[in-house]
């Protein structure tokens, strides 16, 4: 009876040891390590709602802006084709040239009634017809400065002028609206009179001002056409004739009306009149 309780007792701590002997050959884990074949847990959500406290949340991550599309020379080939869309491909302008016609009407005596003063009734005061002129200068971005000559044709004279004329200029792309102001010298010449010799000897002179306005549309960089409308204020004068050249239009000539006014041409006559004038312009631009 005792053998066997011996027997048991040694059995059992023979087991035991065994057992302590294979646990301690086993690796040991690393701490914080996962077992083999485990999966880690995903790190916790900072924008949980179960991790907010008191109310407040992280705020949300920051996205970059996505990146402006960069062309290889910089964006220097888009502007200056934007910059040349804008203004129509007109480059600086530093020349003008331009030709103009079409028709004036004229008053000598607008602000004179008394026609004997001026003429004595030899020389009709008003006339329609046609008008043509010329005109060159400079350009400095808005402002031109130059000169315009013009004739206008009428049944017994014609009217001439040729001054200075500065303007102010608006381009608008392919429109270019423009003011001008112009003075000069205005005179009337081939002059057809009712009675001989008063043609050669009665002539008329003086100045005008000027004020237009009109709209150039170009066509190309140095071509435009164009409306233009202008008036003028006429001062003119009428130089005294002496008493011979009053005695050959009386010698000339049969009585007649005008004849008797003859004397009224020894005094000097002047006038303030006006002149409107609508034309078409092609113009050139350098």
């Amino acid at each position: 009876m005792i053998a066997r309780r011996a027997l048991t007792l040694l059995t059992a701590l023979v087991s035991a040891t065994a057992a302590s002997t294979a646990a301690a050959q086993q690796p040991q884990p690393v701490p914080g390590a996962s077992p083999q074949g485990a999966t880690s847990p995903d790190p916790p959500n900072p924008y949980d709602p179960s991790m907010q406290a008191g109310g407040l949340a992280p705020p949300p991550p920051m996205t970059p802006p996505d990146p402006l599309p960069v062309s290889s020379d910089g964006g220097t080939a888009q502007h200056l084709d934007e910059s040349k869309k804008e203004d129509s491909g007109r480059g600086l302008e530093i020349a003008w040239l331009n030709v103009e016609g079409g028709y004036q009407n004229v008053g000598l005596q607008t602000f004179n009634i008394d026609e004997e003063e001026l003429t004595a009734g030899f020389i009709s005061s008003s006339a329609n017809g046609g008008v043509v002129g010329a005109g060159v200068g400079l350009r400095l971005l808005f402002f031109t400065v130059g000169a315009r000559g013009r004739v206008g044709f009428f049944n017994e004279w014609q009217l001439f002028s040729a001054g200075g004329e500065v303007g102010m200029h608006i381009p608008l792309g392919k429109l270019d609206p423009h003011v001008d102001l112009g003075f000069g010298y205005a005179g009337l010449g081939s002059f057809k009179s009712a009675v001989s010799g008063a043609a050669d000897a009665i002539a008329i002179r003086g100045f005008y001002g000027r004020i237009s306005g009109g709209l150039d549309i170009y066509l190309s960089p140095v071509f435009s056409l164009g409306a233009n409308a202008s008036w003028e204020v006429l001062a003119l004068t009428r130089p005294g004739l002496s008493s011979q050249e009053i005695e050959r239009i009386r010698s000339e000539t049969a009585a007649t009306p005008q004849q008797a006014k003859a004397d009224l041409l020894a005094a000097e006559g002047s006038s303030v009149g006006s002149a409107l004038a609508v034309t078409a312009v092609a113009g050139l631009h350098f």
